[in-house]
């Protein structure tokens, strides 16, 4: 989510000991990985960590990618080219290396002398600090690659000094409600803010996968904050829904769209049903008024969905059974 948000931590037990600790990791200079699914916000925590370091130069951007890196801003070329052996040691601030599991066994030979470069030219063998810092960020696990010899041991070691592990959107539901309206806020921008999320919308954000995790989500709070209409929203995810890729099919096995469609409405809504009872703490009157239906109708979607009832006293004192 590059130059669309700050970093937003949220109360997730993962994200709130990493709130603890950002202060020290940004102020020890070393080397850190950044490491989780696309789009859980690896390059905005990079700039809150550079940001918080104190650095008064700058913040490049190196993108790795199949075809040669890309950096921004554009350094200077060496000989008709501007490869990263030359452009890590000539860089003052933070030099953020994105998607460095992208790097060819080349550009694994050219950071690795530049972090030689450095050290040398810093003089890092006394203990003094290099004036430029290194956080580097994957999507893939830089351990497999070097358990399959696709990425050297001594650069993994050398980028991972310090590591963290974002977890997906998916991982994190609970902080789902806290982050929409935060991103909702951001999107209106002072124009008037829509209403806050329904119950049942809360419900339907919370039940949904979110593959594209936050950068996901930030896309859906703007239209949300153009729009203001929850029923929007709702046809937005389960449409996406119905888009996730099928389970495989034994041969032989055909379905129409029609009966597709269906499948994938019944189990979304199953999915927000799910979602909305655990949220009540399995209070089936309370997930009924949230959902805006009858306590019939509910007992009828749980029954259909073959969702089980669990057995716990509600707030009312009865045992619901």
């Amino acid at each position: 989510m590059p130059n669309s948000m700050s970093f937003v931590f949220g109360s997730h037990q993962r994200m709130k000991d990493l709130e603890l600790r950002i202060g020290s990791i940004a102020h020890s200079g070393l080397p850190v990985l950044i490491e989780g699914e696309s789009g859980t916000g690896k390059e905005a925590l990079a700039e809150l960590l550079h940001e918080a370091s104190g650095i008064g130069n700058g913040f490049t951007r190196i993108i790795c990618r199949k075809s040669g890196p890309v950096i921004y801003p554009a350094a200077a070329p060496i000989n008709g080219a501007a490869d990263l052996s030359y452009t890590y040691p000539r860089t003052r601030g933070t030099v953020f290396l994105k998607n460095v599991h992208l790097l060819t066994p080349a550009e694994q030979e050219q950071l690795m002398a530049a972090f030689e470069l450095v050290a040398e030219s810093h003089n890092l063998v006394d203990g003094s600090q290099a004036a430029t810092r290194l956080i580097s960020s994957a999507t893939e696990s830089l351990e497999a690659l070097v358990s399959r010899r696709e990425l050297k041991a001594d650069l993994y070691h050398r980028l991972s000094v310090y590591r963290i592990h974002l977890p997906s959107l998916r991982e994190r539901r609970k902080d789902i409600p806290e982050l929409f309206a935060y991103m909702v806020r951001k999107a209106a921008n002072g124009s008037g803010a829509p209403p806050p999320a329904t119950p049942r919308l809360l419900d339907a954000l919370m039940a949904y996968d979110w593959p594209g995790n936050l950068r996901e989500l930030l896309n859906i709070a703007r239209t949300y904050a153009v729009t203001a209409h929850p029923e929007d929203i709702l046809t937005e995810l389960t449409n996406r829904s119905r888009l996730r890729p099928l389970a495989f099919e034994p041969l032989g096995v055909r379905e129409s769209l029609k009966e597709q469609v269906k499948g994938a409405s019944q189990k979304l809504e199953s999915e927000i049903i799910l979602r909305t009872l655990e949220r009540h703490h399995w209070n089936r009157r309370r997930a009924a008024q949230s959902l805006q239906i009858s306590y019939r109708s509910l007992l009828y979607k749980m029954k259909s969905c073959s969702l089980r009832i669990q057995t716990q006293t509600s707030a009312e004192g009865k045992r619901e059974l």
